[in-house]
């Protein structure tokens, strides 16, 4: 796994979590895309509420991530990186089954997984109009989504969106766990988002070292229906 530090041409700062390949003991766990965009979402939301409350002083100190403020920020970012077993096991506990990322997360399940967390309340949703519209609601309060992809060539792809713009045209902010990318993509008004991340991207490099996979061949595809969101 690997940690990257990505910034975009609006001047954000994102944190970008690539997903397992391979655990402990040889367990394929190259579909762990689902846990990997909960770990992003965990982090941003409790770094969000560590950063602010640093500013802000005792103000949020009823919020539920209140015993971050005030303390060390090194300790804070650490307890934000739970790690990819943890979620696991979590996953496990709320499904009743055995997961190690080997086949596909269900995102029914996201929302209890991230309330589990301490990440107040979600929902996971089936979008029929705009996702653009959905997304942008879902993130203008600072919280970022979980979206899925489904590939034309079959298959799909959960991806963290933690940003949208409006400036000249509408765009979404994609983390992807495959590559540890973060993509800036363009997101008609209206209906689904196409999404294609074969292509260059400008990268910063590895923030905590580690791995990522490679769109070698990737069939594009699009957001067109489920997010997790803050509700």
């Amino acid at each position: 796994m690997a940690w990257f530090s990505r910034f975009d041409r609006y001047g954000s700062a994102h944190m970008v979590r690539s997903q397992d390949t391979v655990m402990a003991g040889g367990t394929d766990s190259s579909n762990s895309c689902g846990i990997s965009s909960i770990m992003m979402v965990n982090f941003k939301v409790k770094m969000h509420l560590l950063l602010r409350g640093l500013a802000a002083g005792a103000g949020v100190q009823a919020s539920p991530v209140g015993t971050f403020v005030g303390g060390q920020l090194a300790d804070g970012i650490a307890a934000a990186q739970a790690t990819e077993p943890e979620i696991y096991q979590i996953y496990t506990d709320v499904t009743g089954s055995p997961y190690d990322g080997a086949s596909y997360s269900d995102c029914t399940y996201f929302p209890t997984v991230l309330q589990r967390l301490g990440l107040g309340s979600w929902e996971t949703v089936w979008i029929n109009g705009s996702m653009f519209d959905a997304i942008k609601a879902a993130t203008d309060d600072g919280y970022p989504c979980i979206a899925l992809c489904h590939w034309t060539g079959g298959g799909g792809h959960f991806c963290c969106i933690d940003e949208t713009h409006t400036f000249i045209s509408n765009t979404i902010s994609v983390c992807d766990p495959w590559d540890g990318e973060q993509r800036i993509v363009s997101a008609p008004s209206g209906g689904t988002i196409p999404y294609d991340p074969s292509g260059f991207v400008f990268s910063t490099g590895a923030f905590f070292g580690g791995n990522r996979h490679t769109y070698d061949s990737a069939a594009p595809g699009a957001f067109d229906g489920w997010i997790t969101r803050k509700c």
